[in-house]
């Protein structure tokens, strides 16, 4: 609707893995390095993970389109596939014909391909998208796959694109034989809110308007707030922001047109709403605290004031002479911990609740017999302890993995990056956590110490 008034040549912000209109930010750069380098190394099987709407597909699809006349290369983009039918498919997109053959003939057939290609210079690689689906048959089946070698080198690339959940599912213990073979993990980020703007300004560019349209610092700033650099949401606020500016008859993007686009999409309702409740959790946790050391304060009033009328009048003092009643504090406590929500049971002791143990987030899981599972499982070093905590996020109620204990935040992040560059770990990450609600899991062992 609004092309035409901007004079766009095509729309800037539209919600496709167009490779064209890639935007090279710093975590797409080192992603796009590390898929080059597994190439040219030839890594028998890569893992790329990210959040939804990080530009996965976009990434990939532009590996393909810059893919030479030395690469063959194969895109399987519906996972939800048998391990026969992923074969098969495989086999497909290779240009092996399939019709009719076995199993046994299907692999031969392939390992053949793959042997033609290498004597031919050529190398073979294949994508599957949306890999955190994948089912465990299938997955087993890419392993299998992955064999297909000579004495000296690996004849097929097999890179897993995902979100987290995949290095989840890897993490299983069902899945170790599949998590040996992975010989190197790439991660992409969302942007800097300098990347946002940049991302931003470049889309505009490449749709190539002739008319200056322009966004301005503010307004970047609350498309980056809102979407938390994530390109995906940030085309749909900035689609919708231009709509907004389109209906105005103004080619400038304030932040109140971002606004005013926020509140037509989801994605802004549910930002805010999270926010607003995380910031009325945090005013009823100061308020608690604020609460607790306004008792303890009238309660050591209260006590010096008892000790000083002993000490000066003995026989004669009356308990109509005291100011606050120890009665009255706790009323007074209990009103104000009422008054101050329900968070207030959660703050507890200064020493108790409110205590923050340095650990390492291993994985989450929605099952608590999951969470428990994978606990258990563990071979953590001396010294360290596997801890499982329940929390609800949203409406979603998770059980994330832990393990501790660290002497501060330094020491977790150093032990957490040590463990994913060695391979003792798929993903690992250093948290802050309090002691309440964490429990420990007995079943897992102790293993020699390292990480």
């Amino acid at each position: 609707m609004y092309e035409s008034f901007f004079k766009f040549e095509k729309p800037p912000f539209k919600v496709v893995p167009d490779p064209s209109m890639l935007f090279a930010s710093r975590s797409v750069r080192e992603a796009m390095s590390r898929l080059e380098f597994a190439v040219r190394t030839g890594k028998g099987i890569a893992v790329m993970t990210g959040e939804v709407g990080t530009g996965k597909t976009t990434l990939v699809n532009r590996f393909l389109d810059k893919a030479g006349p030395d690469t063959q290369t194969a895109y399987i983009f519906n996972p939800t596939l048998s391990g026969l039918q992923l074969l098969k498919t495989l086999a497909d997109e290779l240009g092996v014909q399939t019709s009719g053959l076995t199993k046994v003939d299907l692999t031969r057939a392939l390992y053949e391909l793959l042997l033609r290609n290498r004597q031919a210079g050529r190398r073979t690689i294949v994508f599957v998208d949306e890999a955190q689906v994948l089912s465990r048959e299938s997955l087993e089946e890419l392993r299998l796959i992955s064999n297909l070698e000579t004495w000296q080198e690996k004849l097929l690339n097999i890179f897993l694109v995902g979100q987290p959940e995949l290095l989840q599912k890897l993490e299983s213990f069902n899945m170790r034989q599949l998590r040996q073979r992975v010989e190197l993990f790439i991660q992409i980020e969302p942007m800097s809110a300098a990347e946002t703007r940049q991302y931003i300004e470049h889309r505009i560019r490449m749709a190539n308007p002739r008319r200056d349209v322009v966004f301005t610092d503010a307004a970047c700033a609350l498309v980056h707030r809102i979407a938390g650099g994530i390109p995906r949401t940030i085309n749909i606020i900035c689609d919708a922001s231009l709509l907004v500016a389109y209906v105005a008859e103004s080619c400038t993007v304030d932040a109140d047109m971002v606004r005013e686009a926020a509140r037509t999409i989801d994605v802004q309702q549910v930002s805010f709403r999270i926010r607003r409740s995380r910031r009325r959790s945090w005013q009823r946790l100061w308020a608690s605290a604020a609460a607790l050391a306004a008792a303890l304060v009238l309660l050591l009033a209260y006590d010096t004031t008892m000790t000083r009328r002993r000490t000066a009048h003995p026989p004669e003092a009356k308990s109509g002479s005291y100011p606050v009643a120890p009665a009255a504090v706790a009323s007074l406590a209990g009103r104000q911990a009422d008054a101050a929500g329900p968070r207030q049971a959660e703050v507890g002791s200064a020493s108790g609740a409110a205590e923050v143990l340095h650990l390492v987030h291993l994985a989450s899981f929605r099952g608590r017999e999951a969470a428990e599972r994978h606990a258990a499982s563990l071979r953590p070093a001396a010294g360290h302890v596997v801890y499982v905590q329940s929390a609800r996020i949203g409406a979603d109620l998770w059980h994330r993995v832990l393990l501790g204990d660290f002497r501060d935040l330094a020491a977790a992040e150093t032990f957490a990056s040590d463990a994913v560059r060695s391979g003792s770990y798929a993903y690992a990450k250093a948290v802050g956590v309090p002691r309440q609600g964490l429990e420990v899991c007995e079943g897992a062992p102790a293993r020699p110490a390292g990480p």
